[in-house]
């Protein structure tokens, strides 16, 4: 009777497995099965487990908002946008142009060129001001420009100008010659040196 009770409990585990595995297709079971965690019921992420895109569900999660963007339907919950792809929901990277209500608390705001994105996890978002949230492409980070040289135009002794290039070095100048000024030189002091 025992033999039986155990046979019974290890062809049940056994079917668990092969109804769970379509479900993690495109995902290590790391990843794409959780059990008895927060959020809207097992087998669901939230955006602060970072997830994998790819992960396919049976269900969407509880809660979840339809967002169109172009001709195409995605459905969002906290922070996670799935697609309808052959009866199964995929997790996939956020939609450009997507726009949201509520972004999670994990997205912290930074100022990049002057503008303020939200942004985690590769993801970045700007506020509009009446469609909430809307995802866009990362920004490009321009350098600021570090200026350590500059050109003087120097009047010369056949009516032109001459342009002596000063570099900014350590606490003072150096003109082109090598020589050395504490503090940024005067034209007069160019035009004692470079004028011929």
């Amino acid at each position: 009777m025992r033999n039986k009770i155990l046979s019974g409990i290890s062809a049940g585990i056994l079917a668990l497995i092969f109804f769970l595995a379509p479900q993690a297709s495109y995902a290590d079971w790391g990843i794409g099965v959780r059990v008895g965690s927060p959020g809207p019921g097992p087998g669901f992420y939230r955006w602060h487990d970072h997830p994998h895109w790819g992960v396919h569900f049976h269900l969407l999660p509880v809660g979840y908002i339809t967002v169109r963007v172009g001709w195409h339907n995605y459905y969002y919950y906290d922070g996670l946008y799935y697609t309808n792809v052959g009866g199964d929901y995929v997790l996939v990277s956020p939609p450009v142009g997507a726009y949201v209500a509520v972004i999670p608390s994990d997205f912290q705001p930074v100022i990049i060129n002057g503008r303020t994105y939200y942004t985690d996890n590769g993801v970045y978002y700007i506020l509009t001001r009446h469609h909430g949230y809307k995802v866009v492409v990362a920004p490009v980070v321009y350098a600021q420009p570090v200026q350590d040289s500059f050109p003087v135009n120097i009047p010369n002794n056949s009516g032109g100008y001459t342009t002596v290039v000063i570099k900014k070095s350590g606490n003072g100048f150096v003109g082109p010659q090598g020589e050395f000024y504490p503090q940024f030189p005067s034209v007069a002091q160019l035009k004692a040196m470079y004028s011929k």
